[in-house]
């Protein structure tokens, strides 16, 4: 008798020795546990509620040369957040995101890491895709309706990114996932929403940029750049109609909502680690803007804000609305400091990402601007 027979009859043996009604409640366990983590999490968008991140107040000072090594950031714990694709095959490169938030007070950190297992890239800022006939083609406004994957290969690819979405206006007309509507020109749909974008090309500012230094232009054309060519996010702004970079300019074929306003109010600390194969990425902003106020969050503690996020694989093909992006997530700026002993996340990649949040956030539209979607190929600043 060989191995797979003897063990097909022990473990006949042992069921047959177990009475019905308690393998059919055991069963019914098995089919229970299960099916938990979707109920939970159907029940949680029905009722409105998402998950929760906490900007915890802390003592301290953003390090823009070690963003994440900060000490006031071992106190607080990672929020792993997952992703989706917004369009298929093209996105969903990036599982998920990792995430935590602190405040001083008057300024909001925000931290990011994620994995990057293809290394950095610095890649065009120009997206092209196949059509149907096989001619490459760029990608247009138009184009975004069908073309669900970009062309790239080892030499063409793109820049990678990271978004930041804060809601805007009034809560009512949120749409239950931070989704935009195809062929909308970036469009958000059920409001607006202030956008902290940060890009490899070119606000990353790093040698390895082909547009380094990287900046914008004021109405006049004279080059503006960020003191000491530090890194920063650009600040965009969505709503219904449109897509826009808030401050600075790029000429009349871009469209800009303030040119005059500062374009540079998103400080920004990044690095990848060759040894982990990971971005980190900070953002620090002031709590209030007071230039271009009405198209930027104005935050204040004890409050709470609706966010979303997204990342671009630009080696793997993602950029403009082909990306990886998360649901809304309820963030509150809070006066208290983080607890002593946070806990910790084992592993920074989940396995996979729960059906109700891929449909939720694929649902045939895209993701937000987390978008930037609409900006397809940008005009470089005047050097």
């Amino acid at each position: 008798m060989n191995s797979s027979t003897r063990n097909s009859k022990e473990i006949s043996t042992i069921l047959n020795r177990i009475s019905p009604r308690v393998l059919f409640v055991f069963l019914i366990m098995i089919v229970w546990a299960g099916a938990l983590p979707n109920v939970a999490m159907q029940g949680a968008f029905a009722q409105g509620s998402f998950p929760k991140i906490t900007s915890h107040r802390v003592n301290g000072a953003p390090d823009y040369n070690a963003p994440g090594n900060e000490s006031f950031w071992n106190a607080i714990e990672w929020t792993s957040v997952p992703l989706a694709a917004s369009v298929s095959p093209g996105g969903g490169r990036t599982q998920n995101v990792l995430v935590k938030s602190a405040n001083d007070g008057f300024n909001v950190y925000a931290l990011f890491r994620w994995d990057d297992k293809v290394g950095p890239s610095f890649g065009s800022e120009g997206e092209l895709y196949t059509a149907p006939n096989g001619t490459l083609l760029p990608l247009t406004d138009e184009s975004t309706a069908t073309a669900n994957q970009l062309f790239y290969n080892s030499t063409y690819y793109y820049q990678d990114r990271v978004a930041m979405l804060w809601f805007l206006g009034d809560t009512s007309k949120r749409q239950q996932s931070p989704v935009m509507e195809l062929a909308t020109n970036g469009a958000i749909t059920g409001g607006a929403a202030d956008i902290w974008h940060w890009q490899s090309v070119p606000t990353d500012n790093d040698q390895r940029d082909p547009d380094f230094p990287g900046g914008y232009t004021d109405p006049a054309g004279t080059t503006l750049y960020p003191p000491n060519n530090v890194s920063y996010a650009e600040s965009d702004y969505t709503n219904t109609t449109g897509f826009f970079v808030t401050g600075g300019s790029f000429g009349a074929d871009s469209p800009n909502l303030d040119p005059y306003a500062d374009p540079f109010v998103i400080h920004v600390g990044n690095y990848f680690s060759e040894n982990n194969q990971t971005w980190t990425v900070e953002m620090v902003r002031s709590f209030t803007v007071s230039d271009a106020s009405q198209y930027r969050v104005q935050l204040k503690t004890g409050s709470n804000y609706y966010v979303a996020f997204a990342v671009w694989n630009g080696k793997l093909g993602e950029s403009a609305h082909v990306k990886s992006v998360s649901q809304w997530y309820d963030l509150t700026i809070s006066d208290q400091m983080p607890p002593t002993a946070p806990v910790t996340i084992a592993q920074s990649t989940p396995t996979g990402i729960s059906a109700t949040l891929a449909g939720v956030v694929g649902f045939g539209l895209l993701i937000v601007g987390l978008v930037i979607g609409a900006i397809i190929t940008r005009p470089k600043a005047k050097r």
